[in-house]
């Protein structure tokens, strides 16, 4: 392979991945780009296969064919034959994998063991490069994509994409919804096959693929096992593609979704760049993207507009290149009018002074190797290298002048007057950008004045400093691991369950221009709470970080001054998902400390740390911390046209067993739960069995979404399921145990990056508020538990859940009726 020299841990560390990790990225002769990062600490191996052809590039005849294939790579390859092969292979390794088909790129992306790294790379370019294109499946294909396009409707997402084609040229392909469905993809499967087969052919070839990997494996192995299967990929130069420059003349479009939730409003501004500018001074860019985000302009909106959320990225969804900033909520025009003018400001001032310093980037080690293989085949060019200028580029202040600007505002209602979207049903009107200044007093970013440290005489280890008092403080650290921030504080206290949604998105929004500021100042803040309380997390210097906690709990809403809902995204099998996430599970009694308990490291003032934590322990507590009954069947309002169900399943504690437990029953149910519902049954499109914890409790969600099939018959399959399949699934003999234990762990194991370290060392700490000494690591703990669970434990779980013997909660969606 055409190798450069290989680079050191400069690449690794821009890129943001771990202290240790090395990365390289190498085009090989056939055109094809591998990237490969080794990350010691990673317990999964991440792999990605990337097409530089997307939606935007569909014949113009045969809207959602990209789509379409990305599906049918799923239905079998030349090695692989059977569908769902894939699914079952990953799901008995304790994997994960999805694909997307973006505007200008398609990928697939697989989680798994790194033992089966070999395995897995061969299945992924298979299916690449050999998919099974056979009329009957694709023709069942179609009819799944109908579903989800229909269920999609509720979805706004879905509309946000349709109003934001209302900006681009006439005649683009980027003004239309490129979902898929019947009526876009016709019913003739044979033809369906022969356009799939041409568009794979034109296409998916080497000098437009990508394959990137991140893991735990040597780097020069990654590099070798890449080359390798990639050459098994079609060589050859891809047919050309004709894009042109999608966006009209700079506006504004108002939309507005049929069934979004009452109120909900949002503004988008940005500002659309040429793909080559963005790539050659992305550091300028930031730095620019960093100075809109450094809690002045968020201080400055918040005096003027109750300001939920403010957002800027230079990779917006739908759009391509792009700066981009996303503000909630935009009530009315005024609103929008005033947020426009305000931004339109702060971009010229950040042109002028971008962050000189670029904040430290998050590890995001699920994401990294997805962008990073889109990134190579869509635009092929690697990233390893920067030719940034110290000078503001010229040629791309031109693209950021702010009578460039894109506006996208979802309205919180709309006049009948506006106009509709046949396909869609999307409603939307133009939206003139306003050239009437609306000055607004600028604001300060909230100060995080710098104390003088005073070397610490504390041992590392962690210790308890304090306790009998009314709280708990904790200081030390037990990992001393490389690359871990200077310092960090950990602070949790009771709070009551009653409205924790409204009371946490108000102490978010609260803490909106802090949490930039302290982006900012390298600093770090979380702000969360659970059925244990509420909570909080700060890392970095330690010299502004007692001001930072000081600052955040008083951003700390004592009482809720307004309700606050969270508007639905994604399907409704999806939001149904999420509750298991964020509701108490069934039948777990309220286990909320009284006592405030903090946890130090660092040149942290911990005689600050006492003050703040007697501050709280001396609060009044009047409210009830006590789960509120739930009924054991809970109707959903009518959010969508499509019938939906799941089951609750809650773990009989919170042991680590009993969250081991659950998790191998979620691989041994899964795959056998989707081909039962949706390949056997013809329920639904979505059929899945999903594992979730909420503050440790474990729970499992068995969920069906069907266009046609009612409440009682999907209610009545997921039963069935259980009471014939569920215990004779779990039944394991020794071998097929020890492999499922062996991918558990690479999946749930020690944690990978020191972000997730602090996290699950906190929650250990939130779980046993009374102890006084510290408590062995919980992933070491965890290990022991998983190593001595027998098969006869996972079989006696799994007929407890069929004999109805945990506690279990339905959750059921129809759209005829509010409910029975």
């Amino acid at each position: 392979m055409n190798a450069p020299p290989p680079l050191d841990d400069d690449a690794a560390r821009r890129a943001g991945l771990p202290p240790g990790s090395r990365l390289q990225e190498v085009q090989l002769p056939s055109g094809l780009w591998i990237a490969a990062a080794e990350v010691p600490s990673a317990r999964l191996q991440r792999l990605v296969g990337a097409v530089g052809v997307g939606y935007l590039d569909e014949p113009d005849d045969c809207r959602g064919l990209a789509h379409l294939l990305e599906h049918a790579l799923f239905l079998g390859s030349t090695r692989y034959p059977e569908a769902g092969e894939l699914a079952r292979w990953v799901g008995e390794r304790g994997g994960r994998y999805n694909a997307r088909t973006d505007d200008t790129v398609t990928d697939v992306h697989l989680h798994l063991p790194p033992h089966e790294t070999d395995e897995g790379l061969a299945r992924l370019v298979d299916m690449l490069a050999r998919p099974r294109l056979v009329p009957e499946p694709i023709a069942r294909e179609v009819e799944v994509l109908d579903a989800e396009f229909r269920a999609r409707l509720a979805d706004p997402d879905l509309h946000r994409l349709a109003a934001l084609g209302r900006l681009c040229r006439e005649g683009h392909p980027a003004r239309l919804c490129h979902a898929g469905n019947r009526k876009s993809l016709g019913d003739d499967a044979a033809h369906l096959v022969s356009r799939l087969s041409d568009f794979h052919a034109r296409h998916y070839r080497s000098g437009r693929m990508a394959l990137a990997m991140l893991g735990p494996l040597p780097l020069e192995a990654q590099l070798e096992l890449l080359a390798r299967h990639g050459a098994a990929l079609p060589i050859g130069d891809p047919s050309s593609l004709h894009r042109t420059w999608r966006w009209g003349e700079p506006g504004g479009v108002a939309w507005h979704s049929p069934q979004a939730t009452p109120g909900t409003s949002v503004l988008e501004l940005f500002w659309p760049l040429p793909g080559e500018l963005d790539a050659s001074h992305s550091d300028w860019l930031f730095g620019v993207a960093a100075r809109l985000a450094d809690g002045r302009l968020a201080a400055t909106l918040q005096a003027a507009v109750e300001l939920d959320s403010f957002d800027v990225t230079l990779t917006p969804r739908g759009t391509g290149a792009a700066l981009a900033l996303r503000l909630a909520p935009a009530p009315d025009e005024e609103s929008v009018q005033t947020l426009l003018a305000a931004c339109r400001t702060a971009l010229e001032r950040a042109l002028v002074s971008p962050l000189a310093t670029r904040p430290p980037a998050a590890v995001e080690l699920d994401v990294w190797p997805r962008r990073c293989a889109c990134r190579l085949a869509g635009s092929g060019s690697s990233d390893s290298g920067s030719n940034d200028q110290a000078a503001p580029p010229e040629a791309l202040l031109p693209w950021l002048a702010t009578e460039q600007c894109r506006l996208l505002w979802q309205s919180p209602h709309a006049p009948g007057s506006w106009k509709r979207l046949t396909e869609t049903g999307t409603v939307w009107h133009p939206q003139p950008l306003s050239e009437t200044e609306l000055p607004l007093p600028w604001r300060a970013a909230p100060a995080l004045p710098a104390r003088t440290l005073r070397p610490s005489a504390d041992e590392p280890d962690p210790h308890l400093l304090n306790q009998g008092v009314g709280f708990q403080l904790w200081a030390g650290d037990p990992l001393q691991l490389p690359g871990a921030p200077p310092a960090w504080f950990c602070l949790g206290w009771s709070a009551s369950l009653a409205r924790q949604t409204a009371r946490l998105a108000q102490w978010r929004q609260n803490a909106l221009p802090l949490r930039q500021a302290a982006a900012a100042n390298g600093l770090q803040l979380r702000c969360d709470g659970d059925v244990r309380g509420d909570w909080l997390i700060a890392t970095g210097p330690a010299e502004r970080l007692d001001a930072l906690v000081e600052l955040a709990v008083a951003c700390w809403p004592e009482t809720v001054t307004r309700p606050r809902d969270e508007a639905p995204k994604g399907l409704l099998a999806q939001r149904m998902l999420a509750r298991l996430e964020t509701l108490p599970p069934p039948g777990t009694p309220g286990q909320q400390s009284r006592q405030p308990l903090a946890w130090v490291y660092g040149d942290t003032d911990t005689q600050a740390a006492e003050t703040l934590l007697r501050r709280l322990a001396a609060r009044r507590r009047n409210d009830d911390t006590a789960h509120e009954a739930t009924a054991e069947t809970h109707w959903l309002t009518a959010q969508a046209d499509d019938h939906a169900v799941m089951l609750e399943i809650a773990g009989p504690d919170d042991t680590p067993q009993s969250r081991w437990l659950l998790q191998l029953l979620a691989q041994c149910h899964d795959a056998a739960f989707h081909q039962e519902m949706r390949q056997q049954r013809g329920l639904g499109y979505v059929a899945a069995v999903r594992y979730r914890e909420a503050a440790g409790y474990p729970r499992l969600g068995y969920v069906v979404q069907s266009p046609g099939t009612g409440v009682d018959a999907l209610r009545q399959a997921i039963g069935e399921f259980l009471a014939h399949q569920g215990e004779a699934l779990a039944r394991l003999d020794e071998t097929a145990m020890a492999n499922r234990k062996r991918a558990l762990l690479a999946a749930a194991g020690p944690p990978e990056t020191h972000a997730e370290a602090l996290s699950r060392l906190w929650q250990a700490l939130r779980r046993q508020p009374q102890a006084d000494a510290w408590q062995p690591l919980p992933w070491e703990a965890e290990s022991q538990a998983l190593t001595s669970l027998h098969g006869d434990e996972l079989t006696a779980m799994a007929r407890a859940i069929a004999e109805g013997r945990l506690a279990q909660r339905w959750w059921l969606h129809d759209p005829s009726a509010a409910h029975p």
